[in-house]
């Protein structure tokens, strides 16, 4: 195979026969990379292989593609290993997390959570061998031992070091470890360990390993399919992401965890096609290790095609398209290092929290040093704003604009070198160059409106929702200020919204108290989706005295439950989530409130309804909070409600929960106070 197969499908599903432990969900997107193979194995006329942690399968006679993740087929995210079994006809699948899945020839698939489920002192993963219809784990506690066939989890058998390698021969078992060779008899009780017994020399025949013609024929397979190109990002790296006119940009960095080290990673998801930003010229530039962990990107107001990139390691890159055209460093610009001695000072220029302000000035935190805020102004001369309050501060990563043009900064984490977590807030009065009119504050303690005191650990997030209130993410849980305009005065505070227990009590309890709240996105409707660490997303009512869902990775086709920031694209309602193992996507219902509307701006999908269709109807272009109500083509009202930001949805159901008969229906909108009316029509087919 010589030629590039293009797949444009994000999910292929497999058989209308499959079946799982776990429920897909349709409304649900993962976008896995499928680039970087590192496995292929052959079945029948199919070959699997493993990209970026990732499966995908191309059958040889008919040249299809198909794409397995865990909103179609699979049951979990991040692939260790692949093995398969020709005895039991069945791909053996190996998670990073410790999950087993078999995937059989004909579609079948079954979960075995054993061994992840287990408690060990070590769960790392050292091999996977397959022999006959028996899979071999090696992990650091012991090894693990699969019937295949069966689908059943056989044993776990417990040793004092390390397994670094494993087979069966001659009804034994043998596993290398850094204590030596042992053996077991598979007649005897092989959970004791009195029953292995340690080699002196590995005996004649056993061997550990791939064998030379399992190496070709893997060899063979990764030719195979080294022309494949799918259309997926380039890696799984989300985070911090940023929605503009309907195109995804993706800085696939890490700012906290210096031990976590990725590649210069700029993507952009546009009209449903993967792009990645190039690499070679910055690298080129500031060396590999130079173009890492790249935190933030945004985009110039007055060229769409301008994006400015923020790394932890060499300031800033300009890119014109995907094309590096400008980089803004250490001698350059008034960019200073952590470390100004150092003879790689250059690639210490830690710079974060990029946004652009309402005149087009390009925003940033240059952090770790004196002079924490800096400013590339529209004209491309520079302004730097110092505050005694922050000199030298480390952690500043997100910045939020106001609708008054205040700067909102997070300085995220308190230190044990005395650096306090907070926020900065920056008014310049609408003259960056004049500082004497200025007024700003930073903000670590506060009370809610119960007198309670705060002082959190971690500041993660703000953003502005549809009404002006500020909601701000903290490790001690969720706050909001109505009347941010007041944050310079004494008797500033941040409240903390309060549900009602409706248990008769007339208590209430605070939203998401104690959670750690990693980010906060607000959609159409003016509704707040909740991202946290460890505990999923939640999607929140405008109010916030309701809890719409809770997706975690348990529940849903979600990847992980630590989330590092949440984009949605206005137009269709897609949730962008980014997560430490990569980005996935919901189809929410609100969309982007419209202006005005008419008979031409409604648009109804699916139109006509086929009658093997069971999702909703979806109406957008409605004013905000419109008033909607569809009726029979005789007149008859048969269901009623209010959009969400600019979306209706109707499950095609009578207000009594009944599926109404094939015909047309008319779908009647006016604005929240009952004016500017508009109709489109949807037509129900037998």
């Amino acid at each position: 195979m010589k030629h590039l197969i293009q797949i444009i499908l994000s999910v292929l599903i497999l058989h209308s026969c499959l079946f799982s432990v776990q429920a897909k969900a349709e409304d649900w997107v993962i976008y896995s990379s499928y680039h970087n193979h590192t496995k292929a194995v052959k079945t029948d006329s199919r070959i699997f292989v493993l990209a970026n942690n990732n499966l995908f399968s191309y059958d040889t006679e008919d040249e299809l593609v198909e794409l397995y993740d865990k909103s179609n087929v699979i049951s979990d995210f991040g692939i260790q290993d692949i093995a398969y079994s020709k005895a039991a006809k069945s791909l053996f699948i190996l998670y990073n997390n410790s999950n087993i899945d078999i995937l059989s020839l004909d579609g079948y698939i079954w979960n075995l959570p054993d061994l992840k489920n287990k408690a060990l002192n070590d769960k790392s993963l050292n091999e996977l061998r397959v022999i006959n219809n028996e899979a071999l784990i090696s992990t650091g506690s012991g090894l693990a031992l699969v019937n295949i066939s069966k689908q059943h989890f056989t044993d776990f058998y417990a040793f004092d070091s390390n397994v670094s390698n494993a087979t069966i021969a001659n009804g034994k078992i043998y596993a290398k470890t850094k204590n030596g060779v042992y053996e077991g008899n598979r007649k005897d009780n092989l959970l004791d360990k009195n029953n292995w017994k340690k080699l002196s020399a590995t005996p004649s025949g056993v061997t550990f390993g791939p064998s030379d013609e399992e190496k070709a024929e893997a060899a063979e397979m990764l030719k195979k399919v080294e022309d494949i190109t799918i259309n997926s990002p380039l890696r799984n790296y989300s985070y911090n992401l940023n929605m503009v006119d309907g195109k995804l940009l993706v800085a696939g960095g890490n700012f906290f965890y210096p031990n976590i080290n990725h590649e210069g990673t700029v993507m952009k998801y546009e009209n449903e096609t993967w792009s990645a930003f190039d690499e070679t010229k910055a690298i080129e530039l500031v060396g590999k290790d130079g173009y890492m962990n790249v935190t933030d990107v945004v985009v110039s107001k007055d060229n769409p095609n301008k994006y400015f990139v923020g790394t932890r390691t060499s300031g800033i890159f300009e890119f014109d398209g995907d094309k590096l055209t400008k980089h803004y460093g250490l001698g350059n610009s008034p960019l200073t290092s952590i470390l100004p001695t150092s003879k790689n000072a250059a690639n210490y220029v830690r710079v974060t929290a990029l946004e652009v302000d309402h005149d087009g000035n390009l925003w940033m935190c240059n952090n770790e040093c004196d002079t924490i805020v800096r400013i590339l102004k529209k004209d491309g001369s520079w302004k730097s704003l110092y505050y005694n309050e922050i000199a030298g501060y480390p952690t500043f990563d997100h910045t939020v604009f106001d609708k008054r043009g205040w700067a909102w900064i997070s300085q995220r984490r308190t230190t044990a070198s005395g650096h306090i977590a907070g926020l900065m807030i920056i008014d310049t009065n609408g003259t960056i160059d004049n500082t004497s009119d200025d007024h700003h504050r930073f903000l670590s303690s506060f009370k809610n409106q119960d007198g309670t005191s705060y002082t959190p650990n971690l500041f993660y997030c703000m953003t502005e929702d549809l009404d002006g209130a500020m909601w701000i993410g903290t490790s001690d849980g969720l706050f909001v200020s109505y009347d941010p305009s007041q944050v310079f005065t004494k008797d500033f505070y941040l409240s903390q919204v309060k549900v009602p227990r409706n248990d008769g009590t007339n208590l209430a309890d605070y939203l998401l108290n104690g959670a750690s709240i990693s980010c906060i996105t607000i959609d159409g409707g003016n509704r707040k989706w909740i991202g946290t660490n460890g505990n999923g997303v939640y999607l929140i009512s405008a109010d916030g005295l309701q809890t719409i869902e809770h997706f975690t990775k348990d529940n849903s086709s979600l990847i992980s439950d630590n989330i590092n920031d949440i984009a949605i694209d206005g137009k269709s309602g897609e949730v962008f989530i980014a997560t430490e193992l990569g980005l996935c996507s919901y189809h929410g219902d609100a969309t982007d409130p419209a202006p005005s509307m008419n008979d031409k701006s409604l648009k109804v999908y699916p139109n006509p309804v086929r009658p093997e269709y069971t999702g909703d109807v979806h109406v957008t272009g409605m004013m905000i909070n419109s008033i909607v109500k569809v009726v029979s083509a005789s007149g008859k009202l048969v269901a009623e409600g209010t959009s969400v930001g600019g979306q209706f949805n109707w499950n095609c159901c009578t207000a009594s929960g009944k599926k109404v008969a094939p015909g047309i229906y008319y779908i009647l909108a006016t604005d929240e106070n009952g004016n500017k009316g508009a109709c489109a029509k949807v037509v129900i087919i037998k």
